[in-house]
């Protein structure tokens, strides 16, 4: 165990790492863990004043016997070990109530002095043995003890964690973990950079009417799951990568990491995930067929100008139909596709103009509702030649009132949680009148 502490054991019996130990909470395992804490508190507090073989150690050896002896017939073992700033027991974090914590921070510190970061037994306890691993602590005792206890008072069925060899450890997979988290913060930027580079490709052959086949972004949509479940601040943080210059492309990108997430938040299964970011990543790719022109214009567009932007929807479900095979993952993404461009609802305004109430229009598909509103807030807080980008709580804010009926109004309000933003009280009464262009 001093070699090599192996502090718990999966199901296919890896060691887990010792940052991440842990396992479900017991009430009767956390009873035996406190008193197991407070006995050896309490025994070597006493040996700093007393002789171990001293009559006043008697009832608090057995008692600590009788706790250790419960453990190892419960469990089967008992492996104690002292982690940062708490105890182990058995992988599970031992819970002290405020006024045991002064007592807790004396025994770790006590044990560490004498390098000892843990004990581990697998078989019953004897009190001369307790008295033996007590002896360690002992005011005479100078030297730290080894795996087995001191050279004259042998440990028989316990054993010794070294406290050094355990920091080692510790630190070590702290290094490991901080690293994997840089290398994956760096993937994901890679990952980011690929999606990019293929949607520009992409919008390249639509404009051409010669569209490249798109199952060749599921790698890296696959890939934005995966990420968006070990990095997801970092990830979600991606989002605010814009290039007004490139505008579609990113915002592509960008729709399909917000929907992910989004999606996550939601409950939806990693395959779901992933074709709901499949479809997301080209739900607006008939735009790149709009002159530019056109796409930029400032002002009010004209009813000939409306109709040619109101066909870009159709043109991305013709690029999807043009691909080879149809199945249901391809209905479902000409359906998503078509829908997220619908409003949710009709608003009843009062008479000042503002919704009072929203009338469902129709049942629109989830994927197509996560869409809409991953699509709008990107569109929002992007600048774009007619205006400046809003901030994210004036783009919220828009959202919940000016263009609440485009919206399921239960998954907006997740969204702003997902965004960690509430948008409340952030624009006057006049402000929050404002009409909106261009989007």
């Amino acid at each position: 165990m001093a070699e090599n502490l192996k502090v718990a054991l999966g199901a296919q019996g890896q060691t887990e790492n010792l940052s991440e130990v842990g396992r479900a909470y017991s009430e009767k395992l956390q009873t035996l863990a406190r008193g197991l804490i407070s006995g050896l508190y309490m025994l070597i507090r006493s040996v700093k004043m007393y002789d171990p073989e001293n009559s006043v150690f008697e009832k608090p050896l057995l008692q600590l016997q009788d706790i250790i002896n419960q453990i190892i017939s419960k469990e089967g073992r008992l492996e104690l070990v002292g982690v940062k700033e708490s105890y182990y027991l058995n992988n599970m974090l031992v819970k002290v109530d405020l006024n045991s914590i002064d007592n807790q921070r004396y025994l770790l510190a006590e044990m560490r002095s004498k390098d000892v970061g843990g004990i581990s037994l697998t078989k019953i306890i004897t009190v001369q043995e307790l008295k033996n691993f007590i002896w360690i602590f002992s005011k005479e005792q100078l030297s730290s003890a080894d795996e087995d206890g001191l050279a004259d008072r042998k440990l028989l069925n316990m054993k010794v964690a070294r406290y050094s060899r355990l920091r080692e450890k510790l630190s070590q997979e702290e290094d490991e973990k901080q690293d994997q988290k840089v290398d994956r913060k760096k993937y994901a930027m890679t990952v980011y950079a690929r999606a990019v580079f293929f949607l520009t490709r992409y919008l390249e052959s639509v404009q051409t009417g010669k569209p490249l086949n798109t199952s060749r972004a599921l790698r890296l949509v696959q890939d934005f799951v995966d990420i968006s479940f070990e990095q997801r601040t970092h990830f979600l943080g991606m989002t605010t990568m814009k290039r007004e210059l490139d505008y579609l492309v990113y915002h592509q990108v960008n729709v399909c990491l917000m929907s992910i997430v989004f999606g996550q938040e939601l409950g939806l299964t990693k395959p779901q995930l992933r074709d709901l970011g499949y479809i997301a990543l080209f739900h607006d790719a008939g735009m790149a067929t709009i002159p530019e022109e056109l796409a930029t214009k400032k002002g009010a567009l004209s009813a000939e100008e409306k109709a040619i932007i109101q066909k870009a929807p159709l043109i991305s479900i013709r690029n999807i139909l043009m691909e080879k095979g149809f199945s249901r993952s391809t209905l479902l993404r000409v359906v998503t596709t078509f829908e997220h461009k619908a409003d949710f609802g009709t608003a009843v305004r009062d008479a000042r103009g503002d919704i009072q109430m929203i009338i469902p229009k129709t049942n629109l598909g989830a994927y197509a509702k996560i869409i809409a509103i991953c699509a709008a807030y990107d569109a929002l807080t992007s600048k774009r030649p007619y205006r400046d980008a809003y901030g994210p709580e004036v783009a919220l804010m828009l959202m919940w009132t000016e263009m609440r009926n485009k919206f399921d109004p239960e998954l907006l309000q997740v969204f702003m949680r997902v965004m960690a933003i509430q948008p409340v009280k952030v624009l006057s009464r006049r402000q929050q009148t404002m009409t909106l262009g261009g989007l």
